[in-house]
């Protein structure tokens, strides 16, 4: 599996094998390898993603522990939910700015 090193274990998965939607080592997307345990803050069939209330960090390669960043977003008028790379903030329904 490749978990990007966020991740000691995973499983296989016959499903993501058929829809080719796991990442080798060999960076082909191949084989049904699921991570178990995320660790980071992150998510994903390869722990590729941020979890939510956190965004991928421009600044680190995926691999790196520092990938994802908490977001800013302690307001009243945002979801504490924010875009990767920029950590922009997402508005509540019903807001904008």
């Amino acid at each position: 599996c490749n978990c990007n090193g966020h991740a000691h274990d995973c499983y296989y998965d016959p499903e993501v094998d058929r829809h080719k939607a796991s990442r080798s080592r060999e960076d082909k997307f191949e084989g049904g390898g699921v991570c178990i345990d995320c660790q980071h803050h992150t998510t994903g069939i390869n722990c590729e993603r941020c979890i939510p209330g956190y965004y991928r960090s421009p600044d680190h390669p995926i691999d790196s522990p520092y990938v994802c960043y908490r977001c800013n977003c302690e307001s009243d008028f945002t979801d504490g939910t924010c875009e990767d790379l920029t950590g922009r903030c997402y508005c509540k329904p019903n807001y904008t700015g």
